[in-house]
């Protein structure tokens, strides 16, 4: 840990933090078997008169094995009419205290999902941000000496039939970092509310151009870092205009609801123009030299990105892990920085993991926390204080260590029949739905086709057994992808997501990659086709087959 001298306001901060959350939670890693088993039984006391709770007989439940028996495993759909009907009814179905918030994101179904939150989890929220920012203080050097800035999504976005705000978890974790660290921010607020992709990343790019003393970026996705990069190169005279102009320029003049000016101080300015000519190649570390840390996704998919983002840095700048979040829990906390050590939120959450063997989850008998094995992977079960039991995560985490008494964990993917390369978590059957749509309209019969998911381009190819299709074939399938999808549509307006591209393949394809399916292993009498996979987790080399 770093010795922190003087009395400034963050210091002040995270003292009054380590006695208020951080020892507190320091000694629970020494006996998290009973945190665990604690919080089950608080949980189900709860909640027992809930429709729920008495449908499943909670009152009478002693013990997680008697959990097991009343409580199926269960998907969103499983809860979704009990979520949507107790936010119009008031009655409480599932949650005993009534969710005040909703976090939407991509379902299963045409149909977005809606996490229910309530007060307290809310709570939860700030108090898993200060545990954060108190471990990245503690373990890099001046991390929060400088400017934060902070790309999230919008904590509300709109509202349920019953009027509650529903928004994303990334607005909501930002909403509810420590104020000492919100007021170092250099982003204007309502600036993540702009419509327009395009004008919102000119003019965060311009704000964090602005930035004199930028110490933090932070980000779930690293690509959201690499766009933005991506926009200050290509637009760098642009942008450096319009901070010299200030207000008057069309980049902040555009809509009247934009009325917070950004200012850039005259040598930051004269800084800039220095680096005008180098802009095509300028890296993180030649925009901001005083840049101490990057916060953001590092594992899953995101980790192709990681070399990518270091080699922009300097030697000096941390990379630090965000850790396992999703919008039914913040999963796991970075509890060591410097060596992105991450534990299973286990005073919150009550955890459950199913092993997974051979590259597949098996759904056998769950393990609990105390259980987990180092190097083993695991399927992930959360029950939650606002509404989720036995829910299904479809992620697969793996063990590897131990923190105190307490397993890490790292991200490693979505589960089986889904991808995500920037957050869209798009899944299988939203592809085949997709792109039966559009061949249905066209008329076109197409029995082998099979979606690609690359990481590296973030972009995916659909690759089908069809000696031609129309011209506009792809833009249609990827205008149903993005109907039944919200948070791909999301991410193909920002840009994050590549157009999708279409490959045709040459007659015998199929049987080919039938074959070569077999070979691998598959049994020939079992054969199943994934149509959606990813890149570097395919072997089948579609190259060769192309027309």
């Amino acid at each position: 840990m770093v010795e922190h001298v003087g009395h400034s306001p963050i210091e002040a901060t995270m003292n009054l933090i380590r006695d208020r959350d951080w020892l507190p939670l320091m000694a629970m890693t020494e006996r998290p078997e009973t945190v665990q088993h604690q919080l089950l039984s608080t949980i189900l006391s709860m909640q027992r008169h809930t429709q729920f709770g008495q449908r499943h007989g909670f009152a009478s439940i002693r013990s997680y094995q008697d959990f097991v028996q009343a409580v199926p495993i269960l998907e969103y759909e499983d809860l979704r009419r009990d979520i949507e009907t107790q936010e119009v009814s008031g009655e409480p179905l599932l949650n005993a205290e009534r969710p005040v918030h909703y976090v939407q994101t991509s379902g299963t179904t045409g149909k977005p999902k809606y996490v229910p939150l309530t007060h307290s989890a809310i709570e939860w929220i700030g108090r898993y941000q200060r545990l954060f920012s108190y471990a990245q203080w503690s373990c890099v050097p001046k991390i929060y000496d400088g400017q934060v800035l902070v790309i999230a999504g919008q904590s509300v976005e709109g509202h349920m039939p019953g009027g509650t705000p529903y928004g994303s978890m990334s607005g909501l974790m930002n909403e509810k970092l420590p104020p000492v660290v919100l007021e170092k921010g250099v982003l204007p607020r309502g600036i993540l509310h702009i419509g327009d992709v395009r004008l919102k990343y000119m003019r965060i790019a311009a704000c964090a151009l602005a930035a004199h003393s930028l110490s933090v970026l932070a980000t779930p996705n690293p690509s959201t870092i690499l766009r933005l990069l991506e926009i200050i190169r290509s637009d760098f005279s642009c942008l450096l205009e319009a901070l010299t102009v200030g207000p008057r320029h069309p980049i902040f003049s555009q809509d009247a609801a934009w009325t917070e000016p950004v200012l850039c101080p005259v040598d930051r300015l004269a800084y800039l123009r220095t680096l005008l000519d180098d802009a095509p190649t300028l890296s993180l570390a030649s925009l901001w030299p005083t840049l101490r840390a990057v916060i953001t996704w590092m594992g899953g998919n995101c980790a192709v990105l990681i070399p990518k983002l270091r080699s922009l840095l300097s030697g000096e700048t941390a990379v630090i892990e965000m850790g396992y979040l999703s919008s039914e829990c913040l999963g796991s906390l970075n509890v060591e920085a410097h060596e992105n050590r991450c534990i299973p939120t286990f005073q919150e959450h009550f955890f459950e993991f199913i092993e997974v063997n051979d590259s597949a989850v098996e759904m056998v008998k769950p393990v609990l926390l105390g259980e987990l094995q180092p190097g083993k992977k695991y399927q992930v079960l959360v029950t939650t204080r606002s509404g989720l039991y036995r829910y299904a995560m479809n992620d697969i985490v793996e063990a590897t260590g131990r923190f105190n008494r307490v397993p890490t964990i790292r991200f490693v993917q979505k589960g089986k029949g889904v991808t995500s390369i920037t957050g869209e978590k798009l899944y299988e059957h939203q592809v085949v739905e997709a792109l039966e749509t559009v061949l249905r309209a066209r008329g076109i019969v197409c029995e082998f086709y099979v979606m690609l998911a690359d990481v590296h381009e973030a972009a995916y190819t659909l690759y089908l057994e069809q000696p031609a299709v129309p011209h506009s074939f792809s833009h249609e399938v990827d205008e149903q992808l993005a109907r039944l999808n919200v948070e791909y549509r999301a991410k193909r307006e920002s840009g994050r997501l590549q157009a999708l591209r279409v490959a045709l393949l040459r007659a015998g394809t199929a049987e080919a990659y039938r074959c070569h399916s077999v070979a691998k292993g598959q049994r020939d009498a079992q054969f199943k086709l994934m149509r959606l996979q990813y890149r570097h987790d395919c072997s089948f080399d579609f190259l060769q087959y192309l027309r």
